[in-house]
């Protein structure tokens, strides 16, 4: 109890992931170890329409229900109704731990970036809950194909209605992105190298401060793990991490060392990108990485952000925002703390806060060929002597999946 006599924050630890299978089990582990936890399993109908809850303490389902949204669900946040739920949860104060598990399809950090920062009818949620740890399932025996597939979660049923067109690759690498912890199983894959190296990956694509490893006794067949300290009680969630990872700049993480030959490079140039060079130069660039994410600037469109995402076949360059100008003030002022230390770190005469910035991740990555087509795709001297108003192409590659670039202030 609080001071004043009120129920503390109910914390709330939200664990998603495409593996569903040890998503469950974990939860049936934690409901039955860990004393006075729930568990709040939410489930989306194949059509996105509806969504089924249930409640699970130790004994069992104690409660439950099915809505109806009023408009499709989306992957960042929960329906209003099933926040309710949630705060009708933290006020009977007969919990002391909620567990949240989310369906493949939704993005677990959004979802409790949402729950932090939301209302349900006028009430801060964050009166009532408090967000703990983002965790993520990984089936180590398939992390390696789920990264280089080009199937949408649609294919698998694992989508959260007909118009979601993500990619099972795309939403594997942002499940581990997300993830403070990470927990995993390799029952379905004897061989100990295939497992050393997806745990390798998951290492190089995640900032995750811990992992549990859920085993299989080979006797009974049962699921058991060692410790589930790693995914209740953590306290890890940073709302502000979150809003970097989603943001036009996100912060880059140094690369790990290569392990059981998975390897991340960092590449940056204050020159810009030539957008016909990079186009004609994504064949080469993209199969050469699982992983791929960052931020460049293209010299036909000096004023946008855009944000790099790739994983197996998916890659999407989307405009993410506008650069920093010494001329706009306003756009100074609203921008984060952090955002304004970096533009002043970076700033350059001329370019500004301009960068390109990005990651790769691969197995057996030939990182001195990817730098050098990298390389070949910004601007040369003569090109850059020119000077931005002469960088505009009559024909740009990307203009019909870019916006349009915005006039100076």
């Amino acid at each position: 109890m609080t001071p004043q006599g009120e129920p503390r924050p109910l914390p709330v630890t939200v664990l998603g992931g495409l593996a569903t299978g040890l998503r469950d089990c974990v939860a049936d582990l934690a409901r039955i170890e860990v004393p006075g936890l729930a568990v709040l399993a939410v489930r989306v109908g194949s059509e996105g329409r509806t969504v089924a809850w249930q409640v699970y303490e130790r004994r069992g389902p104690v409660g439950g229900g099915t809505l109806t949204p009023a408009g499709p669900c989306t992957s960042d946040a929960l329906p209003p109704a099933l926040l309710a739920v949630l705060l009708r949860l933290a006020r009977t104060a007969r919990y002391r731990r909620l567990l949240l598990t989310l369906p493949p399809g939704m993005a677990p950090d959004l979802v409790a970036l949402d729950m932090a920062e939301g209302h349900v009818c006028g009430q801060a949620l964050a009166d009532h809950l408090h967000m703990d740890t983002v965790a993520a399932c990984v089936d180590l025996s398939r992390l390696e194909d789920d990264l280089g597939s080009g199937d949408r979660l649609l294919d698998r049923g694992l989508a959260i209605g007909p118009a979601d067109r993500r990619t099972v690759a795309e939403t594997a690498a942002r499940h581990l992105a997300s993830a403070d912890t990470v927990v995993t199983s390799d029952a379905h894959d004897p061989d100990p190298a295939a497992s050393a190296r997806a745990v390798a990956l998951v290492h190089h694509l995640s900032a995750c401060h811990s992992m549990a490893h859920i085993c299989h006794d080979p006797l009974t067949g049962a699921l058991w793990t060692p410790n589930l300290s790693a995914l209740i009680g953590q306290n890890r969630f940073d709302p502000d991490d979150v809003r970097d990872r989603h943001g036009p700049l996100p912060l880059l993480r140094q690369p790990r060392a290569p392990e059981f030959g998975v390897r991340t490079t960092y590449w940056s140039s204050r020159r810009p990108l030539h957008a016909q060079r990079l186009y004609d130069a994504l064949p080469q660039i993209c199969p050469s990485a699982i992983r791929g994410h960052g931020h460049l600037w293209l010299a036909n469109r000096p004023r946008s952000i855009h944000r790099w995402e790739s994983a197996g076949e998916h890659l999407a360059i989307q405009t993410a925002g506008t650069w920093l100008s010494e001329q706009d003030d306003t756009a100074w002022r609203t921008a984060s703390a952090e955002r304004r230390t970096f533009a002043a770190l970076f700033w350059h005469p001329y370019y500004g806060e301009r960068r390109c910035e990005l990651t790769f991740t691969g197995i057996d990555l030939d990182i001195p060929s990817l730098h050098e087509r990298l390389n070949t795709c910004l601007l040369t001297d003569a090109e850059l002597a020119l000077g931005m108003e002469h960088w505009q192409l009559s024909d740009d590659p990307f203009a019909a999946a870019l916006d349009t670039d915005p006039p100076s202030p």
